[in-house]
Parts: structure tokens; C-alpha cells; sequence
């Protein structure tokens, strides 16, 4: 079953002149962390507000458990889903506490107030303080403790951890999996950060320029992530020795710059792999590498080999399911 079911969602802003959100179809199954990658700007936000029907969408079909998402009627699933907005608008003159008596009126649902205080300490939240007075990263936890406040069957979060430092971040991804499983809800994470979606995520859907472009697990997603290796060499001549290998033994390389000794270029996980075992067995014009360098893939690194199998007459999908 699917807690999800997204069919030809289309959204169109100032009167038909721009298309935010381009026929995309995806299902999130039932209990899944399903991750909505993308940079900013791509339709995640969009996306999302149509998905809880505080958009009016320009066509397709959206349901969530089950039954169409109309927000011009009563939105039935209201108590059963948790919501973390991108932007968060806090009442300036409330405290922690205030606003989750306040939110827990409009969700008509019972608080935890063991729950909240031992995520209010997890995360460092001074509840006594007023949202007027908070920091962008303070505010974002309450945020989050606000969506998870009750044990909710859907839990939907736009950019959960922008503003937060990477112990927070940490933290709140430790919470979210204790809270999934002791609800069994589904998660749907919105994310320009792909080291978050790939710890976190067990299938991924990527947008850009409000298309889909892949739907995968995060085993297949890996395989694409590019690695960005920065070799430095003693010599000039030893860094252009290995260029000419680089290029001669692996067609498929980026080279993203190079300098007098260093040179810094892409290759695929298994290239990877291939490579450091040569480098390591031989030094380049009689002397070994200095130093070496390798970067997680980065969103932008994935985009460009979807894009180079676009390239290559694969068709870049407009939608799929899970």
C-alpha cells in the first residue's frame, strides 16, 4: 500500500508562464523514508504544498492514504500528518511551550510531554524563550519538535535541517528514525544535500527544473555518485604523466581543474576503487603522489551523469514508481 500516490502532478505560477512543477508521477510506499532530492529551485516546495493541498494544482491527481488530496473541502487527514514547511512562520510572542499547547489545538491530538521534553533536550531547545528572540537554527528545532509533537502516520519535512549545525543534524535524523519506529509512519524528506538522503532515505526521487529525472533506491543512487578525487603530485611532469594515463586508461573521467602539481577530476565508485590500487602501486616520472584527496559526490556530480546518459539516448524519466 501507499501512503503516497502522485499521478501527472502539474503546477503553473503567474498565470501560465511558469511551469514550477512538471508532470511528475511517484509513489511513496507505506512505511518507507522516501527523499525528494533536488537543488533549490527545482519544485520541492511546490511539490510538497500540493501534495497537503495548500496549493490548488494546475493538473494531475495527488492522494494520500488513500483518498484525493482537494483543498478546496476539509482536509480529513489533517491529524494524521506531521508538517515541517520550508519557511516557518512562528508567532513572535510565543514561547516552545505556548506554540506546542497552540499547535496541538489545531492538530486536536494529545502531547507527549515526556516525548517533547526529552527531544527539547536532545536538540538544546530553550522552551521558556519567545519564538521573537531565536536564532534561524533555534526556530528550525522547534519546527521539528512541533512535527513530531504526536505520533503522526505521515510525516512530511521540507529542508528538516537547514539552519542546523551537523551534531543537530545528526540528532535529528537519530529522533526521526526512534519516532518511525515506534509509530511504523512514513517519512518524506525534502533535501538539496545528498550525504543526508543517502544515510537517512531508502528510495530517493531527484528533481530538477520541476521534472523528475530519477527514481531509485539508494543502493542504484550510490553507484551513480561520482567521486571527486584531488591528486597532488612532487613534480609538474609527474601530474602530466598521470593525466595522460588518466585519460588513456579511464574515457569516461571529468577533469575539473588542474594546476601545476594537482589535478582534480571525477570517476565512478568501481573507477575509484580501480584507481587508488594503481596509484598506490606506482610513483608517476620517479615519484609517488603527495597527497590525495577524495570528496563525497555532490548533488550537481549525480546530475551530470543522468545527464550524460540523456546524452547518450537514455530517456530522462518523467515519473516512475517505487
Amino acid at each position: 500500500m501507499n501512503t503516497i500516490e502522485v499521478r501527472n502532478l502539474v503546477k503553473y505560477y503567474n498565470r501560465g508562464k511558469v511551469k514550477a512543477v512538471d508532470d511528475i508521477s511517484f509513489d511513496v510506499p507505506e512505511g518507507s523514508r522516501f527523499g525528494f532530492l533536488g537543488p533549490n529551485g527545482a519544485g520541492k516546495t511546490t511539490t510538497i504544498r500540493c501534495l497537503l493541498g495548500l496549493l490548488q494544482k494546475t493538473a494531475g491527481e495527488v492522494t494520500i492514504f488513500g483518498k484525493p488530496v482537494n483543498p478546496t473541502k476539509e482536509v480529513y487527514f489533517r491529524n494524521r500528518v506531521g508538517y515541517l514547511p520550508g519557511e516557518l512562520g512562528l508567532y513572535k510572542q510565543m514561547t516552545g511551550f505556548q506554540l506546542v499547547e497552540y499547535f496541538s489545538k489545531l492538530y486536536d491530538v494529545d502531547i507527549d510531554r515526556i516525548f517533547i521534553k526529552d527531544v527539547a533536550e536532545r536538540l538544546q531547545i530553550d522552551m521558556e524563550r519567545k519564538m521573537g528572540v531565536l536564532s534561524k537554527g533555534n526556530k528550525q528545532k522547534i519546527g521539528v519538535l512541533t512535527a513530531l509533537m504526536g505520533k503522526f502516520d505521515l510525516l512530511v519535512m521540507d529542508e528538516p535541517t537547514s539552519g542546523l549545525d551537523p551534531l543537530m543534524q545528526s540528532e535529528f535524523y537519530n529522533i526521526v528514525s526512534e519516532r518511525q519506529k515506534e509509530s511504523n509512519c512514513t517519512v518524506f524528506v525534502s533535501s538539496h544535500v545528498l550525504p543526508e538522503v543517502e544515510k537517512f532515505c531508502d528510495k530517493v526521487a531527484i528533481i530538477k527544473n520541476g521534472k523528475i529525472i530519477e527514481i531509485s533506491d539508494i543502493q542504484n543512487l550510490k553507484a551513480k555518485s561520482l567521486k571527486n578525487i584531488e591528486l597532488d603530485f612532487f613534480t609538474g611532469k609527474s601530474k602530466e604523466s598521470f593525466v595522460l594515463y588518466l585519460k588513456t586508461t579511464f574515457p569516461n573521467v571529468i577533469i575539473q581543474t588542474q594546476y601545476e602539481t594537482q589535478v582534480s577530476f571525477l570517476l565512478s565508485p568501481a573507477e575509484t576503487l580501480k584507481i587508488l590500487r594503481e596509484i598506490s602501486d606506482r610513483e608517476w616520472e620517479g615519484a609517488p603522489i603527495r597527497d590525495v584527496l577524495i570528496k563525497h559526490s555532490s548533488l550537481e556530480n549525480i546530475f551530470m551523469e543522468y545527464y550524460k546518459d540523456e546524452n547518450n539516448n537514455q530517456k530522462i524519466m518523467g515519473g516512475g514508481t517505487l
